[in-house]
C-alpha cells in the first residue's frame, strides 16, 4: 500500500477516525483520549485509532469499437481522448497509478498503457487517443478479456463506451471486474435520436456491421427510437444496480469534469 487520498481499512495515519482501543494494543502516548479513559470499566488509558488513507490504481477502460467513431453534435473518439486523460491527469495529482486498457474484436495493446505514476502520462494518453485510427466494422466482442488485464487488487475502472453491446458481452464484462469500483462512463450523442427531420427518406449505415438501410422517417418511428433509448438507460442503470456497479454516467454533447467528480461523491 503506497500513502494516498483514498480511505482505506489498513491502520495508521490520522486521516480518518477508526474508533478507541486499549494503550497496550497501540502503545501511542500522542493519541492517549483522557475523557474515553475515564469512561470505560475498569480503568485503563484509551487511545484514539485511525484508518490510513492510501493510493489505488486508476484504469481507464475504453470500448474502441467502429461505433465509437460516430461524430454528430461532438466527436465520440475525440471525447474519449478528452475523458481519459483527464482521469489520467486528475490521478497523477492524487497521487495514484493510472492504467489504459482499450479494446474492439481483439485488445489493442497499441492503446493501452501499463498502470503507472509517471510524470506526463495525462498528455501523452491524449496524444495516442486522439491520433488513432478506430477499425471499421468491429464490435466490442473483447471487453471482458480487459477484466483479466486489471490489477488483483481493487481498483477505480472507468468503463467508457456507447454501450451499443450484446448484453450478454456487457453482463460478462461486468460480472468479471466484480472486485473493482466500475464507474460506466457513456457517450450519447444527442444526434444519434434528438433533432432528426419528421419527414422523409434517410440513408444509415451501421458502423459495426457496414450495413446499409433507407429508412422513411415519421413522427412514429422517431417516437419508436427516442423510447429505444430511453428503455435502453433503464436497462443499463437496472443492469448496474443488480450487479453492484454504480450507478452509469451519462455524456451528451460535452463533457464537464466537475459533473464526473460530483457523480463519483455520489452529488448527481
Amino acid at each position: 500500500m503506497r500513502p494516498g487520498a483514498h480511505a482505506s481499512k489498513t491502520l495508521g495515519g490520522n486521516a480518518d477516525f477508526r474508533g478507541f482501543s486499549h494503550f497496550l494494543s497501540h502503545p501511542d502516548p500522542k493519541r492517549i483520549d483522557v475523557r474515553r479513559s475515564l469512561m470505560v470499566v475498569p480503568k485503563t488509558l484509551m487511545v484514539r485509532t485511525f484508518y490510513e488513507r492510501n493510493a489505488i490504481t486508476v484504469y481507464a477502460m475504453i470500448d474502441a469499437s467502429s461505433s465509437m467513431a460516430f461524430a454528430g453534435d461532438a466527436d465520440k473518439w475525440k471525447m474519449v481522448a478528452e475523458i481519459a486523460s483527464a482521469i489520467a491527469w486528475s490521478s497523477a495529482r492524487q497521487g495514484d497509478a493510472f492504467g489504459l486498457l482499450t479494446a474492439d474484436d481483439a485488445l489493442r495493446p497499441d492503446l493501452s498503457e501499463s498502470a503507472s505514476s509517471r510524470r506526463g502520462v495525462a498528455q501523452q494518453i491524449y496524444q495516442t487517443i486522439h491520433s488513432a485510427t478506430l477499425k471499421s466494422q468491429t464490435s466490442a466482442s473483447a471487453l471482458p478479456q480487459l477484466a483479466a488485464q486489471l490489477s488483483n487488487k481493487k481498483s477505480l475502472v472507468f468503463l467508457i463506451s456507447d454501450f451499443h453491446i450484446e448484453i450478454e458481452t456487457l453482463k460478462t464484462t461486468l460480472q468479471a471486474m466484480a472486485i473493482h469500483d466500475v464507474v460506466p462512463v457513456v457517450l450519447w450523442d444527442d444526434a444519434e435520436y434528438e433533432n432528426i427531420p419528421e419527414w422523409g427518406w434517410a440513408r444509415v449505415r451501421d458502423l459495426e456491421t457496414g450495413a446499409d438501410a433507407s429508412l422513411f422517417l415519421r413522427p412514429q418511428l422517431l417516437q419508436k427510437m427516442t423510447d429505444s433509448y430511453l428503455l435502453k438507460r433503464n436497462t443499463l442503470i437496472q443492469l448496474c444496480r443488480k450487479l453492484g456497479i454504480r450507478k452509469p454516467f451519462f455524456v451528451g454533447k460535452y463533457f464537464n469534469a466537475t459533473q464526473l467528480s460530483q457523480h463519483l461523491l455520489g452529488l448527481s
